[in-house]
């Protein structure tokens, strides 16, 4: 049986850092070995296709997802209904096979998930169900139950998430 990928969450209020962080963890597990698929949450619509083009009117036409095949990459174009509540743990069956770890940037409102809780200049962290560790600018300056570290620090960070979302490794 195949293993499913690991889950964890990188959250905080806009210009906090997280994407810096996602890149920073990725390239630390990367390292370490581990295949690491990233998800983005946006509040915000976005245009993703390009009207005129295949994939554009294929949607168009109705289609509920296409998928745009190259000899390098898949992307996947997915409707949503507005209505429908979509959790990052809806992701992990998207994940090629062989994931270890499927590091979601955003999703600040799911709960119960493991999360890294990113916090900018003179951020107190919230510290929501399933925080394991905060990345902080100003790690100093930061009390929580749980470990605090710079958000520059990737490895110690990568470590926290094997130990506490991953179970180990």
């Amino acid at each position: 049986m195949v293993k499913k990928p690991a889950l964890c969450l990188v959250c905080g209020y806009s210009n906090s850092g997280k994407t810096t962080l996602v890149e920073k963890l990725v390239a630390a597990f990367s390292a370490r070995g581990y295949l690491v698929a990233t998800a983005k949450s946006h509040r915000g619509e976005v245009q993703t296709d390009t009207p005129g083009k295949d994939t554009w009117r294929h949607r168009k036409a109705g289609a509920i997802a296409t998928f745009f095949v190259t000899g390098s990459e898949v992307v996947t174009f997915a409707s949503k209904p507005a209505a429908l509540e979509f959790s990052p743990k809806d992701l992990i069956k998207n994940c090629p096979k062989g994931t270890h770890l499927l590091l979601a940037e955003g999703f600040k409102e799911a709960e119960g998930l493991p999360r890294v809780e990113v916090l900018g200049e003179g951020q107190a962290p919230e510290l929501r169900e399933g925080t394991i560790c905060v990345a902080a600018a100003s790690p100093a300056s930061v009390s929580a139950p749980v470990p605090v570290f710079s958000r520059d620090d990737a490895q110690k960070i990568c470590e926290t998430i094997i130990e506490r979302a991953m179970g180990g490794g």
